[in-house]
């Protein structure tokens, strides 16, 4: 468990450090959405389904069996949720701060550990 924490932890802090070193001022978009900017005219919507996505993969941890790389998948979508999450109670947006050049959309580090960890968990599960 202290894997889990540890892990998602370093996911929270390494969305915020590299937002303040790395990121340009003037590419700053405040999504008051979701991931990809779903649900934007829904700022309450969004919010309240960050929390249930929280809640559901922390209850991942408690009841299911997972094995190492399903842990490791978990804490790292956990980390990242739990950014986006934290940010839009507290400030009620998200700061997406990297442009992608191949489509016309700005993401944050969260957003790709939610997919990153999600990826390695899909590829670890085991039946």
């Amino acid at each position: 468990m202290l894997q889990t924490v540890t892990i998602a932890a370093l996911c929270i802090n390494i969305e915020h450090i590299g937002r303040l070193l790395l990121s340009d001022p003037q590419a700053l978009v405040l999504n008051y959405g979701m991931a990809f900017s779903l649900l934007q005219d829904y700022p309450a919507v969004s919010t309240v389904l960050s929390v249930i996505a929280c809640v559901m993969i922390g209850a991942v941890f408690v009841l299911a069996d997972l094995n190492a790389g399903e842990r490791i998948g978990y804490s790292i979508m956990l980390g990242g949720a739990l950014s986006n999450c934290a940010e839009k109670l507290i400030v009620g947006y998200v700061i997406d701060w990297i442009p992608l050049q191949f489509i016309p959309l700005t993401i944050n580090i969260a957003d790709v550990e939610v997919s990153l960890g999600a990826l390695i968990a899909f590829l670890n599960f085991e039946v």
